[in-house]
């Protein structure tokens, strides 16, 4: 009897074990399929949204591959332009090449003559200079002419004056140096001062210059110079030219260029039978344009400059 208590006792172990066993399964079961479900609702929701990334990844693909497609147009249409640039570039390049070999072969008969055209030109600019300077002196020596004519009388009533004549240095050697005077504008313009023992510049009325030649030009101012209805100014500078011996160690006579007008030549008389009285040796040439353009000796060209 005791074995078979036993036995029961075993079999409900076992029927308990069995149903701990087929409840524990049950519950993972329950728990497998609430797990699954839930997964199953995750991956259905990344499949869609992974079909809708899809669906934009295709649009994109297709918008980049057209574009790619008109880049690819573009690019080819770019590059013929290229080849036909690179045609032409080509073209000029052997172009070029071909003159530089032209211009190597006639380099030599090319620097000939440039020199020769060099050469013509000066010559030419230099013929212009001397016929520009021929002009003026023509100009000057017709002027010279017709100002002697024009004095011809006077010259014949001054040899009839009673005081002692005067020779021009022009016609016979002097060893006297010539003081400059500009007459024009009713005015006495002398290039000199002759005052307190010495020998300078005059400004009073002058506009000096220097030209490209070596000459000097010499302008002057209408309202400015000695006025000859002045007596006391004439007297003074007449007397300053006749004592320069004593007072400034040097002898002088008047070298006068008178303008070509009425005023001047009538004033060139004043000073000339003044000059005379005063034993002061003149000469004199006519001008027939101001400013005046002269060459003076070196003597002269010294006192003033410095």
């Amino acid at each position: 009897m005791a074995r078979e208590e036993e036995d029961a006792g075993s079999l409900d172990m076992l029927l308990d074990t069995l149903c701990n066993t087929f409840g524990g399964i049950i519950l993972i079961a329950l728990l497998l399929a609430l797990s699954v479900n839930e997964k199953s609702q995750e991956l259905y929701d990344k499949t869609v949204k992974t079909d809708d990334n899809r669906s934009d990844l295709i649009e994109q693909r297709n918008q980049l591959r057209n574009s790619l497609l008109d880049l690819e147009d573009e690019q080819a249409e770019d590059i013929a332009d290229v080849e036909d640039e690179m045609d032409d570039a080509r073209k000029e390049i052997a172009d070029l090449k071909d003159d530089v070999d032209a211009l190597k072969e006639n380099g030599a008969a090319a620097e000939d003559l440039a020199t020769r055209s060099k050469t013509r030109l000066e010559k030419l600019v230099t013929d212009e200079l001397t016929l520009e300077n021929d002009r003026l002196t023509s100009e000057e020596q017709i002027t010279r002419l017709e100002t002697i004519l024009s004095f011809q009388q006077l010259s014949q009533e001054l040899k009839k004056k009673p005081y002692r004549k005067v020779s021009l240095p022009q016609a016979k050697g002097t060893q006297k140096e010539q003081l400059p005077v500009v007459v024009a504008h009713g005015r006495l313009y002398p290039m000199l001062k002759l005052n307190l023992g010495r020998i300078f510049k005059n400004e009073d009325g002058l506009d000096w210059g220097t030209l490209p030649d070596g000459r000097l030009e010499v302008g002057v101012d209408p309202a400015r110079g000695i006025d000859p209805n002045n007596a006391d100014q004439l007297e003074a500078f007449l007397n300053s030219v006749r004592d320069a011996a004593r007072t400034v160690k040097k002898a002088f006579y008047l070298n006068l260029f008178v303008h070509s007008e009425s005023d001047s030549f009538a004033l060139f008389n004043k000073i000339r039978d003044e000059a005379a009285l005063r034993d002061v040796s003149y000469n004199w040439m006519p001008v027939s344009e101001l400013p005046l353009r002269l060459k003076l000796s070196e003597s002269l060209v010294n006192i003033i400059q410095n």
